[in-house]
């Protein structure tokens, strides 16, 4: 065999071996591990000093040698790090961005590691998926869960908790930060903060400033909750939690999360359970202890506790709406 031709097959086979290792045969399959970062302690911008701090986090696609293929995700308020794909390898996709992540798409984990991480005092505290340190936490000091008395932290301590994660892999740049709703003030805080850093800023239905008129409409949503008999002003560790309060909490929040003619198109006026229909027996959808849980058909988890209690059947499976806030 001559040198031309041996160089030749060389050449194809290195080129087919390329060319299979860029398939998606090769590719990000879907299935991400969760994964945790520790501190010892963290400083928060207000100065008070929180021990043990733990978040989780994952990660879908390769770190690149020269550590600069990154994006951050930074999630909503009611969101956590699972951003993209599945924990098991034969389950459905559960990512709130898995239409955007993936071999191929938007955010095209063939070319970027993309890692996004839960926040401090995150809402999913509770949640086997989550990993967060927050006032569900225990208190090294007292034995006893933090409550009120954990140190009130800010989105600039989400951003520098993010930031000492990254550092711990080696990364000192990002492709891009981005982020919706209060990922997208996380976003423009790293943009803020670490414009060296940053070389792309994308916030989604965010924006740099908390008006008076989100302040009035976060303590709107937090009413319901402090109204509840077992808020206990935030010591409800040993008892029953305000699980009525953040269900109607959480009606609030989807609400005004979505536009009028999403509640429109998605259920009509007949009534979900017709013994509960209120023109039958003005005391009909109250004689339940739990009067928000009546559950449309296909009504996911999000939505359970929450829109369906408007009372009323959806008019197509609630798959094809969206509500994420």
């Amino acid at each position: 065999m001559s040198f031309t031709r041996q160089t030749v097959i060389t050449a194809t086979l290195c080129s087919s071996l390329g060319l299979l290792l860029a398939s998606p045969l090769w590719a990000w399959d879907g299935v991400v591990e969760k994964q945790t970062f520790e501190m010892e302690s963290f400083t928060t911008q207000g100065g008070e000093t929180i021990p043990n701090v733990t978040v989780g986090w994952e990660a879908y696609g390769e770190l690149n040698d020269a550590r600069d293929n990154v994006i951050l995700i930074t999630h909503f308020f009611s969101g956590t790090s699972h951003a993209a794909g599945r924990y098991e390898a034969d389950g459905e996709p559960t990512g709130y961005w898995d239409a955007i992540i993936g071999p191929g798409k938007p955010l095209d984990t063939d070319e970027y590691y993309i890692i996004s991480s839960d926040t401090l005092v995150n809402l999913g505290a509770n949640d086997p998926n989550v990993t967060t340190t927050g006032p569900a936490s225990i208190n090294p000091d007292t034995g006893e869960p933090w409550g009120m008395d954990f140190p009130v932290v800010t989105i600039r301590d989400f951003v520098e908790v993010q930031r000492e994660l990254l550092e711990s892999q080696g990364i000192e740049s990002l492709h891009a930060v981005m982020g919706a709703s209060m990922g997208a003030l996380q976003a423009i805080e790293w943009a803020s903060a670490y414009s060296d850093r940053v070389e792309r800023l994308i916030p989604v239905i965010g924006g740099g400033v908390a008006d008076p008129w989100l302040l009035a409409t976060l303590s709107a949503w937090a009413a319901p909750i402090r109204l509840d008999a077992n808020w206990n002003e935030g010591n409800y560790y040993d008892g029953e939690p305000p699980t009525d309060g953040l269900k109607e909490a959480l009606k609030l929040v989807t609400l005004n999360a979505n536009h009028w003619q999403w509640a429109n198109e998605t259920f009509n006026r007949d009534w979900a359970d017709e013994e509960r229909d209120p023109a039958q027996d003005i005391n009909a959808a109250t004689r339940s202890s739990k009067p928000w849980m009546i559950s449309p058909p296909h009504a996911p988890p999000l939505l359970t506790p929450t829109i369906c209690s408007i009372w009323c059947a959806p008019t197509k499976p609630l798959s094809q709406a969206t509500a994420t806030r």
